[in-house]
Order: structure tokens, then C-alpha cells, then sequence
């Protein structure tokens, strides 16, 4: 009777042990809209080798880049069904599954960069990941993307009669929406894998990104006249499946944080010093002009309107993060 007691036990043995290599050795999958040129690829490299090296190659990173696993709204659902274990998004895609992030997205919402991050990595930001977590998700890391501007084919932008009828690709956004259809131009929202087929194809008019994404991804090719119109700043976010982290032991996690930290705060560098460079190679492809600032003004009046109402569409607890971030830029 004693022997198959000492083989069942040799069995258990042997089952531990392999759970244990197995949990000892985990792949995460990471998928991105980066192309290798910009900041969030060299960030995302960063990430990867310093939570490989925290962890001793327990886990490791597998980068997918240039929309390679789908688009930013399939990757973000491959997330969700914990099937990659990180999305490298824009903030308006993620607000399909939490709509209290557009709070983020209010047009003219954000004096400066600093503040921003100051705000997002503190209570706010926080409050803004748990909101993803009903969609098995939760943000890591609020990445620098730089102040958006408006660039199109069909003239520069110096005053509001400038934008009537431009039909504009505008972030998948209820409030960046409602913004620009209130200053007269047509918006339409798509996913930014579709962006320059539509601007090459001439079914849209223009466009508004960042230079850290209008160089690296060329738009200047298929855009004219790119003016500075600063009427957001949306960050980048590192999500992450709720179903990886369940994977992870303590150590795992506390080496993840550690990694996403030092990959955040070269990221956030990186591109500052990047936009400044990207502007002069801008100049040299596209005409550039400033916006007057009567007509700042002017967009900012008419970005106050639409406040009210957006903040209705937020959902549970939107209107309280809104009021935190206006606090704090004042």
C-alpha cells in the first residue's frame, strides 16, 4: 500500500515543480502603435530589459510595434481578453472602456506638460486607471505624446473661419468631437491605422498630432500647412491586462513598477528634448505658422462651452476628477 502513496507523491512533486518553472518563465506581450523612430519605442525597450534584468529573465517582453497585432482600439481589446499583456495607446482609444478619461481630453484644459504629469501621477491618474479596471485593464505608466496641432491641405490656420467645413480626423473622443464640430470644422473620429490612407486617398482635409507623431510617421508627406493651434495634450498610456498582472508574484509586480518608472522618466525626457528638434525638421517640409493669439483666445472661449455638457457623458465620478484637474492648473 506504501508504494502508491511514494508514487503519488513523486507525481505531486513533479507537478509542483513544473507549475513552478512555468510560473518561473512568463512571456508578456506587448502591443504598440510606436514605429521604431519614436520615443515610446525607445521607452518601451527600456521597460522591457529593465524588468527582464529585475526579474532575471523570469519574465520577459515580446514588443510588437506599428499596429502589428491589430489597431489601437483591437489591441486594447486583446487586453481586455487577456490575451497581450500590455497596449502602448493613446488615451482617447482607451476612453471606449472608461469614459471618465476623456476628462483628459478637454481642449485647452492643460497650461503645461509639468502640471499634467504632476496631476496624473498622483490621485488623479489613479482614480483613471481604477476606472479601467471593470474592462480588466489599469494604466502603468502616463507617457509624453507633446501638444497637438492642426495640419491640412488647404490653408493655414490664423483665424476661426479657417477651419469651417475642414474635414478633420479627430481623436475617437465625444469631447475632442464636439470641440471641433463647435468651432465649424467636420470631425472624424477613426483609429490612427487609418489616417494616412484617408489623407492620401483626399477623403479628409487634415489632421491634428503632435510633431513627435507627424515626422515620425511622416504625415508632412501627404500635409501642407501645419499650424499651432496647442488645443490638447493627450498622453500616451501603458495599460496593461489585469490577466498578466494576476501571473505576476509580488516580486514580479515590484519589479514591474520599478522597470515602468525608469522607462517613464526616459520616455518624458526623451521626447522634450525631441519636439524641439522634430519642429526644425518640420520647418523644412511643411509651412508652420502661429496661431494669432486672439484666436487662441477664441478657441479657448468656445472650449469653455462644451465643458458643461462633456462632463455629463463622463459617467460616475467625471465631473470630480474634471474640477481636480482645473484646480490644479490654475
Amino acid at each position: 500500500m506504501k508504494f502508491p502513496r511514494i508514487a503519488a507523491a513523486a507525481l505531486l512533486t513533479t507537478l509542483v515543480s513544473a507549475a513552478a518553472v512555468q510560473a518561473a518563465n512568463l512571456n508578456l506581450r506587448l502591443a504598440s502603435v510606436a514605429n521604431e523612430s519614436t520615443s515610446w519605442a525607445e521607452a518601451q525597450e527600456v521597460f522591457k530589459q529593465e524588468l527582464e534584468k529585475r526579474t532575471n529573465g523570469r519574465v520577459t517582453i515580446q514588443i510588437f510595434n506599428n499596429n502589428t497585432l491589430g489597431s489601437n482600439r483591437e489591441a486594447l481589446e486583446l487586453a481586455k481578453a487577456g490575451n497581450v499583456g500590455f497596449v502602448l495607446s493613446g488615451v482617447a482609444h482607451a476612453s471606449r472602456f472608461a469614459p471618465q478619461l476623456n476628462a483628459v481630453l478637454f481642449p485647452y484644459m492643460w497650461k503645461d506638460r509639468e502640471t499634467m504629469f504632476q496631476v496624473l501621477d498622483g490621485e488623479v491618474g489613479q482614480k483613471l486607471s481604477d476606472s479601467l479596471k471593470p474592462a480588466n485593464m489599469s494604466i502603468i505608466a502616463w507617457w509624453d505624446n507633446g501638444f497637438r496641432h492642426v495640419s491640412n491641405n488647404k490653408g493655414p490656420i490664423n483665424k476661426i473661419e479657417d477651419l469651417k467645413g475642414l474635414k478633420l480626423r479627430t481623436l475617437p473622443s465625444s469631447v475632442h468631437v464636439a470641440f471641433f464640430k463647435a468651432l465649424g470644422a467636420v470631425p472624424t473620429p477613426m483609429d490612427f491605422a487609418e489616417l494616412l490612407p484617408a489623407l492620401q486617398q483626399g477623403v479628409l482635409d487634415g489632421q491634428e498630432n503632435p510633431p513627435g507623431v507627424v515626422h515620425p510617421f511622416r504625415i508632412f508627406e501627404v500635409q501642407k500647412y501645419y499650424s499651432l493651434t496647442a488645443h490638447v495634450n493627450e498622453p500616451m498610456i501603458v495599460v496593461m491586462s489585469e490577466s498578466a498582472r494576476a501571473k505576476l508574484n509580488d516580486e514580479d509586480i515590484k519589479a514591474m513598477n520599478e522597470a515602468i518608472k525608469v522607462a517613464t522618466e526616459f520616455q518624458r525626457k526623451l521626447n522634450d528634448e525631441k519636439s524641439a528638434e522634430l519642429m526644425k525638421l518640420l520647418a523644412a517640409e511643411m509651412e508652420i505658422n502661429e496661431v494669432p493669439s486672439e484666436t487662441i483666445a477664441e478657441f479657448r472661449r468656445i472650449a469653455r462651452g462644451i465643458y458643461e455638457p462633456a462632463i455629463a457623458d463622463l459617467g460616475e465620478g467625471g465631473k470630480e476628477i474634471v474640477e481636480l484637474i482645473i484646480a490644479a492648473n490654475q
